[in-house]
């Protein structure tokens, strides 16, 4: 039996990825920076493990024993010291297989340095000499139900980005914990990339569809890039100033087209088609209605 440790397991992708391994006839450790706070993991009666990327310190002990290793690194300054740290430490300590958590548009030459750490940590893991798997998820729909794409929508009816009028791919974050678990899984996977993309919509046509969805009224502003700065300064999410500038680069890659891509990658490992966003807002629907 194998023995799975997941990695920012508290978080968005990680927390689903556990509930969607369950009964899969493998052990499933759980790695969190706080033991104290992570009371909903431990409900789920998965073993919790410290591991907190600023302390290289927690590194082995986490990854004793571990066969397969499911790899979210925080978007942090330093994430590709810490995904090269956590790479090593995971091959002296025996791990068989690496699933690393990437996105879309990941490329060495990228204007956006998130899209080039994905890039450098992708040839990271590729050259470590463990077996791999690299999922490059689309956008994560529930980015617009939580964070500060929401935070506009639900103040002022206004959805306000500096993504012109681009096509951006959109994933359900449930479907990309489906393939994920299949990928931990199931045979057939060895050094395989897959590209996780639901179908590409443009900012303006979403919030058409949650308009006609919830009945409220909400537009799509196309902001210039210094309201979009204060607006990520303002709002509730606590962003650095390195973290705005990242994103605007990542916004850039999306007004320049970078982020609409389709791949049969995601059906393939789910079996379905992917969640469109009509789907995903009538499940959120009183989120939208009552935010």
């Amino acid at each position: 039996m194998n023995t799975i440790l997941v990695t920012s397991a508290a978080g968005l992708l990680g927390s689903q990825l556990i509930d969607n391994l369950k009964n899969t006839h493998t052990i499933v450790k759980a790695a969190v920076r706080n033991l104290a706070k992570s009371t909903q993991l431990k409900a789920r009666n998965v073993e919790l493990v410290k591991l907190d990327f600023n302390d290289p310190s927690t590194y082995a002990p986490a990854l004793k024993d571990i066969d397969k290793l499911f790899l979210i690194v925080p978007l942090i300054p330093n994430h590709v010291e810490i995904t090269k740290a956590i790479v090593t430490v995971a091959k002296e300590n025996g791990v068989k297989k690496i699933i690393k958590l990437s996105g879309l548009g990941a490329n060495m030459d990228s204007g956006s340095q998130i899209l080039r750490w994905h890039a450098k940590t992708e040839e990271i893991v590729r050259k470590s000499g463990i077996s791999y798997t690299i999922l490059r998820p689309g956008n994560y729909m529930q980015n617009y139900v939580q964070g500060c794409y929401s935070h506009t929508m639900c103040s002022e009816g206004k959805l306000m980005l500096p993504q012109g009028q681009a096509k951006i791919n959109q994933v359900d974050v449930k479907d990309i914990a489906k393939a994920s678990a299949a990928v931990l899984t199931n045979f057939g996977h060895k050094d395989k990339t897959y590209n996780l993309t639901g179908y590409s919509y443009t900012n303006k046509e979403i919030v058409d569809l949650l308009s006609n969805i919830t009945g409220k009224h909400i537009t799509y502003e196309d902001i210039s890039n210094e309201q979009a700065r204060l607006q990520m300064k303002h709002c509730s999410c606590n962003n650095s100033d390195w973290r705005i500038e990242a994103m605007m680069e990542l916004h850039q890659a999306c007004k320049d087209g970078l982020m609409e891509a389709y791949s049969l990658d995601l059906k393939n490992l789910i079996g379905k088609g992917p969640t469109t966003f009509v789907e995903f807002a009538l499940k959120n629907k009183s989120t939208f209605i009552d935010c």
